[in-house]
């Protein structure tokens, strides 16, 4: 039932995105994606880091996940995919990319990160104080508050939140969800008319990285 809800979520949100598709394959600078406000830099000129901008508040970003993660399970070998979550600039929006990261730091993101989503968007948590956050962990976990608060309000947890910040505002995140593609051009589901065409445009956007830093 829960898969059959977010598919007709999903399928929903595809029809009434607002952008024009692309077709036949052929995407454009300024219609289907667009540049960053600030490229950054690749560690490695042989990976292509493909980065998905999302809160855990957003219906959209609910309904696209399960599209993304298998898209991630397929992805090419030399693709490296990583989720960045995004405040919106709103104080929930911080206590979960906190929750995020804090679930990344006890490698517990398989778990805990659909347990989130669920929480709010199928079982009607808001997830508006730590508390809250809290409890989700220790249902799914079986993690004790102590454990949670100190990881969640630790110095590692706290580096990552802020580093994630900083990001979104080099590259002009000003909605999720987004994905960005060689840390150079990003794309949504707005802009390519729908989450399948959105994943389509990412994977061009992974072979014209491909292509301008010299590979194939």
């Amino acid at each position: 039932m829960r898969a059959f809800a977010r598919y007709l979520s999903a399928a929903f949100l595809a029809l009434t995105a607002l952008a024009c598709s692309a077709q036949d394959g052929q995407f454009t600078e300024g219609k289907q994606y667009r540049k960053v406000r600030e490229i950054q830099q690749p560690a490695d000129k042989k990976r292509i880091l493909v980065e998905e901008f999302f809160w855990y508040g957003c219906p959209h970003c609910y309904a696209l996940d399960p599209a993304i993660t298998n898209w991630a399970k397929t992805k090419p070998a030399d693709v490296d995919f990583t989720r960045v979550p995004n405040t919106l600039g709103r104080p929930v929006g911080a206590l979960h990319a906190k929750a995020y990261y804090t679930a990344e730091s006890l490698n517990a993101l398989d778990k805990m990160h659909p347990a989130l989503f669920d929480a709010i968007h199928k079982e009607g948590q808001h997830l508006e104080n730590e508390a809250q956050i809290a409890a989700v962990f220790n249902r799914t976990l079986g993690l004790m508050p102590d454990i949670f608060g100190n990881t969640f309000k630790g110095f590692a947890v706290d580096a990552r939140f802020r580093k994630s910040e900083q990001l979104s505002k080099d590259y002009g995140i000003t909605s999720v969800p987004v994905v960005v593609v060689g840390g150079k051009y990003m794309t949504s589901a707005a802009m390519a008319g729908s989450f399948e065409s959105m994943l389509k445009v990412v994977d061009a956007l992974v072979v014209k990285v491909r292509k301008e830093r010299g590979g194939r």
